[in-house]
């Protein structure tokens, strides 16, 4: 009879403590789902981060689309300025060729490039100075501004900036200036056989005296002259004919029709 009594008293106690558990959980209160620790499993497959990734790739497949678009972009606005800037250097390679035929070689100084003017045509051959050398270029005993007296033989001088021909009479300032203080160069132009004959004979020490636009002389001295074929640009005599500072150069025509002779002073 004990022994059904001692299994009877255990499983009183038995059940009196699940059921004293059962009603702790039920009174025990739910936890603040915040306060719950997430497992590292669920926080790696959480539906949260899968929804991030998707939006980061979808972001990052887009970047490259539009990095692809752009370089293309970019490729054919290249391609659109190489063009542009072939077209443009082209233009100006035309442009600067066509000034090169009109003002890169020296002038011609010749008399017979304005023959059909008739200007020279009533020159005295034998005395082609007479007629320039006369009282418009001297007043009073004193130049005239604008004016250019070579070795005794005084003539006015007009503006022929890189024209391709000297004046029909007188002389013309073809490049540079014709000031005489502002220690640069002035480049005179005229024709031989008329009013620059007098060019053809000037050496080394000679008289050239410039009264110029202000009405300020000097007069310079011959230091250099040479002689060139009439088709030289003006490129293959700058050097030499420009290191002197305040000075003048002076072109005239040989009268061969092949050859000019350039003259300068300071």
């Amino acid at each position: 009879m004990k022994a059904p009594k001692v299994f009877a008293a255990a499983l009183t106690s038995v059940a009196a403590l699940c059921l004293a558990g059962g009603m702790a959980y039920a009174l025990e209160p739910a936890l603040d789902p915040t306060m719950k620790p997430i497992p590292d499993a669920a926080a790696d497959t959480s539906i949260t981060k899968q929804v991030v990734s998707i939006i980061v790739y979808e972001d990052q497949e887009e970047a490259v689309a539009m990095a692809t678009e752009f370089g293309m972009l970019h490729d054919e606005l290249a391609l659109e300025a190489v063009s542009s800037r072939a077209s443009v250097a082209s233009q100006h390679s035309a442009a600067h060729d066509q000034a090169s035929q009109a003002a890169s070689t020296l002038p011609r100084v010749d008399a017979t490039a304005d023959e059909s003017e008739g200007d020279d045509a009533t020159m005295d051959a034998e005395h082609p100075l007479a007629m320039l050398s006369d009282e418009s270029a001297v007043d009073d005993g004193a130049m005239k501004p604008d004016t250019i007296d070579v070795n005794g033989d005084v003539m006015p001088y007009i503006d022929s900036f890189e024209t391709a021909s000297a004046p029909s009479s007188g002389a013309g300032l073809w490049m540079g200036s014709d000031s005489t203080t502002d220690g640069s160069w002035g480049y005179f132009i005229g024709h031989n056989p008329g009013s620059f004959t007098c060019v053809m004979t000037l050496k080394n020490g000679d008289p050239v005296t410039v009264c110029d636009g202000e009405g300020a002389s000097r007069t310079y001295h011959v230091v250099d002259e040479f002689i060139v074929p009439d088709d030289t640009y003006w490129e293959d005599i700058r050097t030499r004919v420009t290191e002197y500072g305040e000075s003048i150069i002076l072109q005239t025509c040989c009268g061969d029709n092949a050859h000019y002779r350039v003259v300068i002073a300071n």
